[in-house]
């Protein structure tokens, strides 16, 4: 299993420059549309290691096609240069009638599948690329119709999944999406993410998506019974970290999930007995 940190903003490029030289990470995903002011060749040099990208804003499912077109234009550059690992985005909302939404909202995925599968499979070619989605931090019912979703997607545009097991976590606490109903999703990927999060402020709480803590123990269980499904040839696990971004934390994760994926023979032979 490589392993690798997700870089969202500038400031952080010393730490992340130090997490590849000290091997914590193996690559660094790039939130790439922070860096599409930067020249592809001046980014591929400050990375000295292998690079996905992650795309946040392109709003793929609402946004008008010629804003689409454009963006596709700017990061198949980005593409050429820099040759991701992979290329991924987003299946969220991030209006409701024409109103920006201040959280991210899940897609009703059954009552507009066919939209969205015409949408995947336009923004797919229009990258020139396979497109790996993100399954959603499930917050309502309609989470329960995702894990069909990311497969039929799937089988339906050729398009893969970025599987965020920390999503999946949040869906089950949320909304009861047992982790089990992930299994056909987690065994036709290679690509993974993980994350900390946290509970809501207002009361009922919700768990939340937030990146700004350590990795909650249900995730860390939740990987170590899937270790056998998660961990295959070119297989990558990005760890993302948006606030709260301590070197000595962040460190802390990275080593927890390498002795999952990468055991020492003291905790193998624990495992064997």
């Amino acid at each position: 299993m490589r392993i690798g940190f997700n870089f969202t903003l500038g400031p952080t490029l010393e730490l992340v420059q130090q997490l590849i030289a000290e091997r914590h990470i193996d690559y660094c995903e790039l939130l790439i549309d922070n860096f599409l002011q930067v020249p592809p060749a001046e980014l591929a040099a400050a990375f000295d290691c292998p690079v996905g990208f992650h795309i946040m804003f392109s709003k793929f499912l609402e946004n008008d096609e010629a804003t689409l077109v454009e963006m596709a234009a700017r990061l198949r550059r980005y593409i050429e240069v820099l040759r991701p690992i992979y290329v991924s985005d987003h299946v969220a909302r991030f209006t409701h009638e024409g109103r920006q939404l201040y959280h991210l909202a899940e897609p009703e995925y059954r009552r507009d599948y066919e939209a969205m599968r015409a949408r995947v499979a336009w923004w797919q070619e229009q990258l020139g690329q396979r497109l790996l989605l993100e399954n959603y931090p499930s917050i309502m019912d309609n989470g329960r119709d995702a894990p069909w979703f990311f497969q039929q997607i799937a089988r339906d545009t050729g398009a893969g999944v970025l599987f965020d097991a920390s999503n999946a976590v949040c869906g089950q606490r949320n909304c009861g999406v047992d982790l089990t109903e992930w299994e056909p999703v987690i065994d036709a990927t290679n690509h993974f993410h993980v994350g900390g999060y946290n509970a809501s402020i207002l009361a009922p709480t919700i768990t939340l998506d937030t990146h700004d803590r350590a990795l909650g123990a249900d995730t860390l269980a939740f990987l170590e019974r899937y270790r056998d499904r998660f961990d295959r040839p070119g297989a990558t696990l990005t760890y993302e970290r948006d606030d709260q971004i301590e070197y000595d934390a962040i460190v802390q994760d990275l080593s927890a999930l390498r002795q999952i994926f990468t055991p020492t023979p003291e905790l193998r032979h624990a495992r064997i007995a």
